[in-house]
Order: structure tokens, then C-alpha cells, then sequence
């Protein structure tokens, strides 16, 4: 029980800890400008989890910005939902990814690596979801070397493993500077 409590805490303390200077708009207030397929968006879909009102969204702090642009926009080809670019002070990056308002921040002052943030997502099939995101690398990173595009993406697929007193088998998307990406597929 303690150890739920304190991985709720951990990330509401990431989300919380992190917030910017000056609002965002609200979650419920982005919309995606273009439609989405993987995530089934249309234009004017809201950027939300639920309809629980007290998530807002998740914001991650980086040192490197155009990573995260990189992974976001190349990759999982989120929409973008909100662009800030405050000199000297920050930048802010917001995408709308499977219903979820994921806000990116580098502080220009204080830069902070990001830590450890792992987001996760039930979907019904993980190779084929591995299969649309892996050509994509070829496609946006054809200039960079392995080294290179390892610091954007890599994937794992893991299959057969435990999560939630459950077998699943599970895709993970490694992202900057500890973000990672959880897709699980349940086992019938």
C-alpha cells in the first residue's frame, strides 16, 4: 500500500513540481489543428485523459527541448497544441498524445534533465503499433547516426511480462533523458 501511495505521490509531485511560470491553458481547452489516426483525433477532439476534471495534464522538464520536438512530432507524430518561446527564460512545447496533454519544458535558466517519467497506455496490439512507429525512425533520423538517434528513440518489446498482476506483452518507447512510453498489450 505504501508503495502505491508514493508512486502517486512521486508523479503527482513531477507534475506539480514542474508547472511553469504564467498558465497554460487549460487541457480541456487544446484542441489538435490536424486530425490524428493513430489516436483517433479529430479537429476541435479535445486533449484530455477523461473527463475528470482535476487532471490537467503532465508537463516534463528537459535540457534539450528539440529532442523531446523530435520524438513527439517525428515519431509518434503528435500534434503539437501549444508553442512558447519565452527569451531567456523558457521553452515550452505541448502535444496532444492518445488524448494526453504531454507539456515539455526547458528552463533556459536552470536547465534540468528529466529524470524518470514513464507514461503508460493498454492497447490491443503492440507489434503492430512497433511496426507503424519503427519506419518512421528511417524515415525522420536518416542522417544520424545509431548513437544519435538512441538519444531521441529505441524500442523494447518485451513479451509475456508482468504488470498489474497481469501477463502482458509490452512495448517500450524510450524516449530522452529517461521518458519512456509503455504500450501493453493484455494476454487473452
Amino acid at each position: 500500500m505504501t508503495h502505491h501511495i508514493g508512486r502517486w505521490l512521486f508523479i503527482g509531485l513531477i507534475v506539480l513540481s514542474s508547472l511553469p511560470p504564467g498558465p497554460l491553458a487549460p487541457a480541456k481547452d487544446m484542441m489538435p489543428s490536424e486530425p490524428h489516426t493513430e489516436m483517433g483525433l479529430a479537429p476541435g477532439t479535445p486533449c484530455r485523459a477523461s473527463d475528470v476534471e482535476a487532471f490537467d495534464n503532465i508537463q516534463i522538464e528537459t535540457t534539450d527541448i528539440h529532442l523531446y520536438e523530435q520524438l513527439f512530432e517525428s515519431v509518434l507524430q503528435a500534434p503539437l497544441v501549444q508553442q512558447l518561446d519565452h527569451p531567456q527564460t523558457d521553452r515550452i512545447r505541448a502535444y496532444c498524445y492518445r488524448h494526453i496533454l504531454v507539456v515539455i519544458r526547458q528552463d533556459l535558466r536552470t536547465p534540468r534533465p528529466t529524470g524518470w517519467v514513464q507514461l503508460n497506455f493498454v492497447v490491443n496490439d503492440v507489434t503492430a503499433l512497433q511496426q507503424e512507429l519503427e519506419p518512421r525512425i528511417g524515415t525522420a533520423f536518416a542522417t544520424l547516426d545509431a548513437a544519435q538517434r538512441e538519444r531521441i528513440v529505441r524500442f523494447r518489446l518485451k513479451p509475456g511480462v508482468m504488470r498489474s498482476q497481469r501477463k502482458v506483452d509490452r512495448l517500450e518507447v524510450y524516449g530522452p533523458e529517461g521518458f519512456l512510453i509503455g504500450f501493453d498489450q493484455p494476454r487473452h
